[in-house]
């Protein structure tokens, strides 16, 4: 036999009390105001087809310094310009670090260029100083100063 607590017969459902909609605040409603003329949104291609186009590549240098680059190169005798890929300071030694001719690595002040010990630089070409805070190397080639190679 199985005993349970409860009453014989099932729950009666109970209905909450009709709404009763009431004048007083039908009345109070604020009369309703001309249309505000709003302009539509527009739609996300309309926003993304109204803006300039960028470059393919944001990290890529501008073309102005590609051209600078190209003509100081000539002016250095046609051997090229390092590219500066990074600037460090540690322990109180600058370096700065540039890849040329596929190949790469760090320089430092008074550092020279030379085929069979830095590839990394053209030969003839020297460290003069490496701006660390500026992200700057500035080289030089017979003591004349060269255009300063920027991050």
């Amino acid at each position: 036999m199985l005993s349970a607590c409860g009453a014989q017969s099932p729950p009666q459902a109970s209905t909450p009390p009709s709404a009763e909609v009431k004048t007083e605040n039908a009345d109070s409603l604020p009369e309703p105001t001309a249309d505000p003329q709003l302009i539509p949104l527009y739609r996300p291609a309309e926003v993304l087809g109204s803006l300039p186009r960028g470059r393919q590549d944001p990290f890529a240098p501008p073309p102005q310094a590609l051209v600078a680059a190209q003509d100081d190169a000539s002016d250095s005798g046609g051997d090229g310009v390092p590219e500066l890929m990074g600037v460090s300071s540690v322990g109180g030694v600058a370096q700065a670090f540039v890849s040329y001719d596929s190949h790469s690595g760090p320089v430092a002040p008074g550092d020279v260029g030379d085929p069979d010990r830095l590839p990394w630089l053209p030969a003839g070409v020297s460290v003069a100083a490496v701006d660390v805070q500026r992200g700057r190397l500035l080289l030089e080639r017979d003591g004349r100063p060269l255009s300063p190679l920027q991050l």
